[in-house]
């Protein structure tokens, strides 16, 4: 059992360290808002997840895999990602130096962030149906198979959360335009990832 679990962490792990949306963000969070603002990032995440579980857990894997709702998912996902993105390519110097003295001007909406690009996100739900559906198969216990697929999850949290906190001992040592250009950088990655989904919408259909 906590063999299972361990292995469990150790897949979440090894899934969150692809960089994909929230790896960027999380960075890119944390370079310019500080160690706070990543690890809510990555709660909200978390928490998204867990309401995907939740409801694959409760029979709802036949509505996310519905042709109309995938379509729907790609493009509400590309959406927020390019809203998110937004906000990276508009980031002042100024906000970046306010924060370096510990004084954020913009808070709260990390963990809301983490959790609607988690909650939208096609590939991260696909991802979710079919850890369950290997899962359910091969252990007789749904409720065990739902805790197992949990600590996957929390696997995410254990690959992330030190990771904003090594971004965050280092972020001091680059000069705030140097910051504002990553954020920047960083803001068209995930464009870029938008414009997959949008792309990926059309092939659906």
């Amino acid at each position: 059992m906590i063999t299972k679990m361990f292995e469990s962490i150790l897949i979440g792990v090894s899934i969150a360290a692809i960089p994909g949306p929230i790896f960027f963000e999380l960075v890119r969070r944390t370079l310019t808002k500080g160690f706070r603002e990543g690890v809510l990032l990555v709660l909200g995440e978390f928490s998204g997840n867990f309401i995907i579980l939740l409801a694959i857990f409760f029979g709802l894997s036949q509505f996310f895999t519905n042709h109309t709702v995938k379509i729907l998912f790609y493009i509400l996902g590309g959406l927020i990602l390019l809203w998110v993105s937004y906000g990276a390519l508009k980031l002042k110097q100024s906000s970046v130096e306010l924060s370096y003295d510990e004084k954020p001007t913009l808070r709260g909406g990390s963990f809301f962030t983490g959790m609607i690009i988690a909650v939208t996100s096609p590939i991260v739900i696909a991802l979710w149906i079919s850890l369950s559906s290997s899962y359910l198969s091969s252990m007789s216990n749904h409720l065990l198979s739902f805790v197992n697929i949990f600590f996957i999850a929390l696997g995410f949290l254990v690959f992330f959360i030190p990771l904003a906190y090594i971004v965050h001992k280092t972020r001091h040592r680059i000069a705030p335009p140097t910051v504002v250009q990553l954020s920047r950088a960083f803001g068209i990655v995930l464009i870029a990832y938008a414009l997959i989904l949008f792309y990926q919408a059309t092939r659906i259909s």
